[in-house]
Protein backbone atom coordinates (compact mmCIF):
# COMPACT_ATOMS: atom_id res chain seq x y z
CA UNK A 1 0.00 0.00 0.00
CA UNK A 2 1.29 3.66 -0.58
CA UNK A 3 1.56 6.28 1.54
CA UNK A 4 0.56 10.18 0.84
CA UNK A 5 3.56 12.27 0.68
CA UNK A 6 4.15 14.28 4.04
CA UNK A 7 4.13 17.21 1.86
CA UNK A 8 0.30 16.36 0.84
CA UNK A 9 -0.27 15.33 4.29
CA UNK A 10 0.60 18.64 5.71
CA UNK A 11 -1.13 21.03 2.72
CA UNK A 12 -4.41 18.75 3.82
CA UNK A 13 -3.56 19.59 7.81
CA UNK A 14 -3.03 23.31 6.87
CA UNK A 15 -6.15 23.56 4.87
CA UNK A 16 -8.61 21.86 7.08
CA UNK A 17 -10.97 23.51 8.82
CA UNK A 18 -12.77 22.27 12.42
CA UNK A 19 -11.11 21.17 15.62
CA UNK A 20 -12.07 22.33 18.83
CA UNK A 21 -12.70 26.53 17.68
CA UNK A 22 -14.77 26.30 14.59
CA UNK A 23 -17.90 24.08 16.32
CA UNK A 24 -20.40 26.10 18.25
CA UNK A 25 -22.15 24.10 21.35
CA UNK A 26 -25.72 22.50 20.09
CA UNK A 27 -27.26 24.42 23.32
CA UNK A 28 -25.72 27.45 23.38
CA UNK A 29 -28.02 30.62 23.61
CA UNK A 30 -25.71 32.19 20.95
CA UNK A 31 -25.93 29.24 18.33
CA UNK A 32 -29.46 29.57 18.95
CA UNK A 33 -29.39 33.29 18.45
CA UNK A 34 -27.72 32.59 15.45
CA UNK A 35 -29.87 29.81 13.71
CA UNK A 36 -32.67 32.58 14.38
CA UNK A 37 -31.60 35.19 12.41
CA UNK A 38 -30.83 37.49 15.52
CA UNK A 39 -26.55 37.26 14.47
CA UNK A 40 -26.25 36.26 11.26
CA UNK A 41 -22.80 34.60 9.49
CA UNK A 42 -19.91 32.60 10.14
CA UNK A 43 -19.06 31.88 13.79
CA UNK A 44 -15.62 30.66 15.32
CA UNK A 45 -16.71 29.62 18.34
CA UNK A 46 -14.07 29.34 21.77
CA UNK A 47 -14.73 26.20 23.55
CA UNK A 48 -12.83 25.50 26.96
CA UNK A 49 -10.85 23.30 24.91
CA UNK A 50 -9.93 25.69 23.22
CA UNK A 51 -8.20 27.46 25.93
CA UNK A 52 -6.66 24.54 27.04
CA UNK A 53 -5.37 23.21 23.22
CA UNK A 54 -5.83 26.11 21.00
CA UNK A 55 -7.86 25.47 17.91
CA UNK A 56 -7.68 26.71 14.47
CA UNK A 57 -10.14 27.77 11.48
CA UNK A 58 -10.24 29.21 7.70
CA UNK A 59 -11.49 31.96 6.80
CA UNK A 60 -11.78 31.74 2.62
CA UNK A 61 -12.33 34.35 0.65
CA UNK A 62 -13.10 32.97 -2.65
CA UNK A 63 -12.11 33.71 -6.05
CA UNK A 64 -10.12 37.32 -6.14
CA UNK A 65 -8.95 39.77 -8.82
CA UNK A 66 -4.79 40.70 -8.07
CA UNK A 67 -5.29 44.43 -6.60
CA UNK A 68 -8.59 43.63 -5.17
CA UNK A 69 -9.18 43.93 -1.31
CA UNK A 70 -11.85 41.78 0.35
CA UNK A 71 -13.78 41.46 3.88
CA UNK A 72 -15.05 38.56 5.74
CA UNK A 73 -17.13 39.81 8.21
CA UNK A 74 -17.59 36.95 11.36
CA UNK A 75 -18.43 36.32 15.20
CA UNK A 76 -16.10 34.86 17.49
CA UNK A 77 -18.15 33.41 20.42
CA UNK A 78 -17.11 32.53 23.73
CA UNK A 79 -18.92 28.94 24.80
CA UNK A 80 -16.43 28.80 27.62
CA UNK A 81 -17.38 29.61 31.58
CA UNK A 82 -15.21 31.64 31.68
CA UNK A 83 -14.49 35.75 30.72
CA UNK A 84 -11.88 36.49 27.23
CA UNK A 85 -10.66 38.97 25.12
CA UNK A 86 -8.96 39.63 22.02
CA UNK A 87 -5.73 40.79 23.35
CA UNK A 88 -3.63 41.46 19.58
CA UNK A 89 -2.59 39.53 16.39
CA UNK A 90 0.20 38.50 14.63
CA UNK A 91 0.37 38.29 10.66
CA UNK A 92 2.83 36.18 8.53
CA UNK A 93 2.04 38.76 5.88
CA UNK A 94 1.14 42.37 5.70
CA UNK A 95 -1.80 41.68 3.37
CA UNK A 96 -3.66 40.47 6.06
CA UNK A 97 -5.83 42.46 8.73
CA UNK A 98 -7.96 41.71 11.60
CA UNK A 99 -10.34 44.63 13.57
CA UNK A 100 -11.49 43.91 16.44
CA UNK A 101 -12.78 45.29 19.61
CA UNK A 102 -10.68 44.72 22.99
CA UNK A 103 -13.63 44.53 25.41
CA UNK A 104 -13.81 41.92 27.15
CA UNK A 105 -16.62 38.55 25.73
CA UNK A 106 -18.45 37.09 28.28
CA UNK A 107 -19.46 34.02 28.65
CA UNK A 108 -22.52 33.34 25.84
CA UNK A 109 -21.49 36.11 24.34
CA UNK A 110 -19.86 37.21 20.74
CA UNK A 111 -18.12 39.77 19.12
CA UNK A 112 -18.20 40.69 15.32
CA UNK A 113 -14.85 41.17 13.42
CA UNK A 114 -13.60 41.81 10.35
CA UNK A 115 -10.82 40.40 8.29
CA UNK A 116 -9.59 41.71 5.03
CA UNK A 117 -7.06 40.05 2.63
CA UNK A 118 -5.48 42.48 0.22
CA UNK A 119 -4.49 40.88 -2.92
CA UNK A 120 -2.07 43.41 -4.42
CA UNK A 121 0.88 41.38 -5.68
CA UNK A 122 -0.66 38.28 -5.52
CA UNK A 123 -1.11 35.35 -7.90
CA UNK A 124 -2.79 31.92 -7.79
CA UNK A 125 -3.77 29.97 -4.17
CA UNK A 126 -3.23 31.82 -1.21
CA UNK A 127 -2.86 30.61 2.09
CA UNK A 128 -2.37 33.28 5.46
CA UNK A 129 -1.65 32.85 8.74
CA UNK A 130 -3.07 35.45 11.41
CA UNK A 131 -2.58 34.31 15.19
CA UNK A 132 -4.97 35.90 17.44
CA UNK A 133 -3.95 36.49 20.97
CA UNK A 134 -6.80 35.76 23.66
CA UNK A 135 -7.12 36.32 27.25
CA UNK A 136 -6.88 33.67 29.61
CA UNK A 137 -5.78 30.93 26.32
CA UNK A 138 -2.82 29.25 26.34
CA UNK A 139 -2.11 29.29 23.03
CA UNK A 140 -3.43 31.28 20.31
CA UNK A 141 -6.74 30.96 17.80
CA UNK A 142 -4.81 30.44 13.93
CA UNK A 143 -7.00 31.79 11.26
CA UNK A 144 -5.93 30.79 8.11
CA UNK A 145 -6.75 33.61 4.97
CA UNK A 146 -7.07 31.41 2.15
CA UNK A 147 -7.50 32.86 -1.41
CA UNK A 148 -7.75 32.19 -5.27
CA UNK A 149 -6.16 35.31 -6.77
CA UNK A 150 -6.66 35.68 -10.82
Amino acid sequence: MRRPAPLLLTAALLCSCGGPASRPQAGSDRAEAVRSGERKGRIVSLSDVFFERGGTDTVRFGRLRSGETAVVRFWIANDSPQTTAILSYDRNCGCTTLKFNSEPIAPGDAQRVEMSFDSRGTRGWQLKTLDVTLAGAQRPLRLYAEAEVE
